[in-house]
């Protein structure tokens, strides 16, 4: 009797392709919001290079 073929069910190949891919995109999707932020919040550094958001700066009247 010859040998029997019995396809592979299992190929750790398509396992490291599936984390690359999964650790590929987490890096492209950091990167992404990364520019975002920095776009975004540099319009809210004023002259000295100090960050100031609006809704983050606590504007309490002062008591007397």
């Amino acid at each position: 009797m010859g040998k029997r073929f019995v396809p592979k069910t299992y190929n750790n190949r398509r396992l490291l392709r599936i984390i690359i891919g999964t650790v590929t995109s987490v890096a492209l999707a950091a990167v992404i919001i990364f520019l975002v932020l920095f776009f975004v919040l540099s319009n809210f550094v004023n002259e000295m290079g100090v960050l100031e958001i609006p809704w983050l700066i606590d504007v309490t009247p002062p008591t007397d």
